[in-house]
């Protein structure tokens, strides 16, 4: 194992080393935040980049050159950021980082490109969302973890709010949670069943606490069983993932009494 960046961050300790397949960011020695196949540096190596991808099932993902506006609150190495930039040539995305460290060590040791398409925000995510007037995202990727954890600042009432305001007519988020803290999973959870009342779905990210949920007016689209189906197998075709996969676990979530299965709540 080989260390290449070790530094002291103002919320803790941020490290990237290396094992000769992977290259791995983490916090505090034991957080795994990002990680990248050296020989594959645009595959997602985690499994919960890799399910939050599932939100490409329920929106405006149709083709190489949907035109998709995303969000990504929380950049670590960047994974998900390069895999969409480079699958969808005309995807414009913004990303919200607090931790002005992060961008240029993603880009030395992670290959975050410069691109025109991608803006960085340096700032808190929910003061992010409170600032700017609504936006019109097709997609947005809630991923903000610090050393302690899920940051409590985005996980938070107010923050889950706001999102709904920024989503277009058929837009989705997608949210890690960690169901070991339990406390505020289920607050979170719970406020996102109130408030996208009906379009809520959940995955298990495989081997893991992670559990992504997915929220938004693009949900609706779940309905139409045959419709994500088809979806599902083109784009495991294009994408190179388990969006078969997905779509039965996502449906085995489900209530036989009604048709979302939410998180928390079993």
């Amino acid at each position: 194992m080989q260390t290449l960046y070790h530094k002291q961050h103002r919320d803790g300790l941020v490290e990237v080393v290396e094992d000769g397949e992977h290259r791995t960011l983490s916090f505090d020695s034991h957080l795994v935040q990002s990680r990248m196949f050296l020989a594959d540096p645009i595959a997602l190596a985690l499994n919960y980049t890799r399910c939050m991808m599932a939100g490409l099932l329920l929106g405006e993902a149709k083709g190489r050159d949907t035109p998709l506006r995303v969000l990504m609150i929380g950049l670590g190495g960047g994974s998900m950021a390069k895999f969409l930039l480079r699958h969808f040539p005309a995807c414009r995305m913004d990303v919200v980082e607090r931790d002005p460290d992060i961008p240029p060590l993603t880009r030395e040791y992670f290959h975050l490109p410069d691109s025109d398409r991608l803006t960085l925000f340096l700032e808190d995510g929910a003061s992010f969302l409170d600032r700017r007037a609504a936006s019109g995202y097709d997609l947005i990727l809630v991923d903000a973890y610090d050393r302690e954890g899920m940051s409590s600042s985005v996980y938070a009432m107010r923050f889950f709010a706001a999102l709904e305001a920024h989503l277009t007519s058929r837009g989705v988020v997608a949210v890690n949670f960690v169901r070991g803290e339990a406390n505020l999973f289920r607050r979170c959870t719970e406020f996102l069943l109130e408030r996208f009342a009906g379009r809520v779905l959940s995955l298990p990210v495989p081997g893991s606490s992670n559990e992504i949920g997915f929220a938004g007016p693009g949900v609706e689209a779940w309905e139409d069983r045959r419709e994500i189906d088809a979806r599902a197998w083109e784009l495991e075709d294009w994408l190179g993932l388990d969006f078969a996969m997905f779509v039965r676990e996502m449906r085995l979530m489900e209530l036989p009494a009604g048709p979302w299965r939410w998180l928390g709540l079993r």
